[in-house]
Parts: structure tokens; sequence; C-alpha cells
């Protein structure tokens, strides 16, 4: 009997695990959004340079992205997940240490943007394997990326706001914490290929096998950019925005920051049950559509409480879609899921970060509203075009369920 059950609780703890070393990763990816009032009120940036900042983030792992989701496919390198994850930890550790140079800072974030591209692929293909293949699995590793974005501005705030911008040096604990759990727990499988998910044995296993369909995926990824640009924005400039139009406090302002993502994570968890009872594609629909709302919503909102108010809608919404478009993505290319998940979970934030500064450029030019107006638009433009996309079932079985690690029946 202890024979049966351990590779079920093998496989449960790797999940966990993943879902952990998730949090600690995309914590970084909050905590670039989160330093940049501090960047504006204690390095004087302008919204244009701190938009900056934001693309340093994005543009090269925006480049990076496929490249590690083809390594993944390819050579299975599971070192890419601890080794993301350190580069993120350190970038953003490094960012506040040598503010006075805004060159620096830009190559400091960048590096913490490839590590963040680095770990994606890797480790959500890992999920995929421990999960089974399951959306309940995929879900509850994508609500960690959620949780570590919604603890990024506490976590910022504390360091930050009692040390000055020398404080991001603390920010490298999450990394380095989940780094040494993910290590003992991976330690064997780490530096290994396993020959059970390698090409050949995918395709002697799964049936029946189906092949690329690249225009889905294409449209699929058009539709993706759309929500990027209103992902980014809003966690690029609704603190901002708030103190411009406002006068609060970074304090004050950083709370629907915080907000943003944590109403993400509720929107991830109900959105996959949602996909699974009425279907991924009216879930997606549905989610651009009141996430347009939510931000005009925003644009006129008479203080900054309904903001936050606002802001929280808004990020339920956005993320309703966001179990649905990964495995509407893997179902698409069921032979490259590391690029698919490269994409969906990396490329298509990246596209957002190229965007940004021209919305800096905007906001200086006019105010940060005009920035939301155009979120608003771009909304219902995707809306519109998710009305192109289509299901593809059955999807192909789970790689997982074939290993000897997590057999079928367990």
């Amino acid at each position: 009997m202890p024979a049966m059950t351990t590779p079920r609780t093998q496989s449960r703890l790797q999940l966990w695990t993943l879902t952990a070393t998730h949090v600690a990763n995309d914590f970084y990816t909050g905590a670039v959004a989160a330093l940049l009032p501090f960047f504006v009120l204690h390095a004087q940036y302008s919204y244009a340079a701190v938009a900056g900042i934001t693309l340093a983030a994005t543009a090269l792992s925006s480049v990076a992205q496929p490249v590690f989701g083809y390594l993944s496919d390819r050579f299975q390198l599971r070192w890419m997940t601890l080794a993301g994850l350190l580069a993120a930890g350190a970038g953003i550790a490094v960012s506040g240490l040598v503010a006075g140079s805004y060159p620096l800072v830009w190559i400091a974030v960048a590096i913490s943007g490839i590590g963040v591209a680095a770990y994606h692929p890797s480790a959500t293909v890992e999920a995929r394997e421990a999960g089974r293949g399951t959306s309940r699995a995929m879900s509850l590793f994508s609500v960690g990326g959620n949780v570590g974005v919604a603890l990024a501005p506490a976590g910022v705030i504390l360091a930050v706001g009692w040390f000055g911008l020398s404080g991001t040096a603390l920010l490298i604990v999450p990394a380095l914490v989940l780094g040494l759990v993910y290590a003992a727990v991976s330690w064997r499988r780490l530096f290994t290929r396993p020959a059970a998910t390698s090409a050949a044995t995918v395709s002697e296993h799964t049936t029946p096998r189906q092949s690329d369909d690249w225009g889905a995926f294409g449209r699929l990824t058009v539709v993706l950019a759309m929500w990027s640009v209103a992902y980014v924005g809003t966690s690029t400039f609704v603190s901002l925005y708030s103190i411009e139009r406002f006068d609060v406090s970074t304090a004050f302002a950083s709370i629907a920051l915080s907000v943003f993502p944590a109403a993400g994570a509720a929107g991830t968890l109900i959105g996959g049950w949602l996909a699974d009872r009425f279907g991924r594609l009216r879930v997606v629909r549905a989610g651009y559509l009141i996430a347009a709302v939510a931000v005009a919503a925003i644009v006129l909102a008479p203080s900054a409480a309904v903001v936050v108010a606002a802001t929280a809608v808004l990020g339920v919404a956005l993320f309703l879609p966001f179990a649905a478009q990964i495995t509407l993505s893997h179902s698409y290319l069921p032979n490259r899921i590391g690029i698919a998940s490269g994409v969906t979970l990396g490329l298509t934030l990246s596209l957002g970060g190229v965007v940004s500064p021209l919305l800096g450029r905007i906001a200086d030019a006019s105010d940060v509203r005009l920035v939301f107006v155009i979120m608003a638009a771009l909304l219902v433009v995707g809306f519109g075009l998710s009305f192109a996309l289509r299901e593809r079932r059955p999807d192909p079985q789970p790689v997982a369920e074939t290993t000897s690690e997590v057999p079928a029946e367990a």
C-alpha cells in the first residue's frame, strides 16, 4: 500500500512546492509595479522613466520566453525553474541599491524579468506533470502567481518604507527560502531529463495525437495582447492614478495595487470552475466585457475608495479567463506545451510591457486618466476578437499520466 500511495503523495508535494515557488517568482513581478511610486518620489523619475522600468522587466522577457519554452519542451531543463526564481529575486534586490543610476536600475530589473521568463515555461510543465494535466491543478499553480503579486506591495512597503530604496536588498529573501525548499523537494529530479516525457515517448503513449493549430494559437495570442495591456497598465498606473487625481498617500494608493492581484486570485479559481461548467469561451468573453466596464468605473470614479473597489472588480474580471486561456493554449499546441505556456504566461505580459512606455508618455503629456480610457477600449477590442476563438476537444491526454512516476490509476 505505501508503494501505491507514494507517487501520488510525491506529486502532490511537488505541485504544492511549485505553487509556493510561483508565489515567490511572481512576487518580483508585482514588486516592479510596487517600487514605481518610490522611484518617482525618492529618485524623481518621470512617468515615462518608470514606464521604462516596466519595459525593462518585460522587454527581454518577450524575446526570451519562447526560447525558454522551446528549451523546456526539447531538453526538460528542470533547473531553469530554480535558476529563473533566483535571478528574478536578485535583480529586484539590486535595483534599489543602484537607484542613483537609471541605466543600472534598468539592467537590474531586466535581469529580474529574464529570470521570470526562465521560470514560467519550465515550472508550468512541471506543474502540469505533477497535477496530471487537470484544470484544478493548473488553477492552483496559477493562483500562486496571483498571491505573489498581491503580497508584493506589502513586502515593498515594509522593506523600502523602513530602509529606503536600499531596503530592496531584503526582497531577495523569498527567492532564497523558496529556492531552498524547491531544491530540497526536487533535488533528485533537478538536473535529470526524464525519458518518459521525451517527444518519442509522448508520441508513443498519447492517443489520439492531435496536430498543432498555430492559426488558432495566433488568434488567442492577439486576444491575450489586449489582456496584457490592461493587466500591465493597471499594475503600473493604478497607484499613480490615485495619487495624481485624489492626492492620497503612497500607502493608501498601494491598497489598490494589493487588491488587484488578490481579486485576481479569486477570479482565477472562480473562472476555472465556471469554464468547466459553462465552457471556456463563455468565460473568456464574460471576463473581457466585465473588465472593460470595471476600467470605465475607474475612469469615472469620484473618490480613491471607488478606485479601489473598481480595481477589485477588474482583478476578478481580468482573471476569470486566465485558466481557460492556459488550457486553450495547451489544446491548440498539444505538442509544444512549453512554448504555449511561455507565450500564455510570459510573452503576453511582455507585450503589455512594450506598450507601457507609450502609455507613460501619454500620461506625461495629458494625465493618467487617459491611460485607463485607452485600456477600456482595448478590452472591448479583446472581447470582440474573442469570438474568433474556437473550442478544441478532446484535449490530448496529459503527459504525466504516461510516466512511471504518476500512474494513470492512482
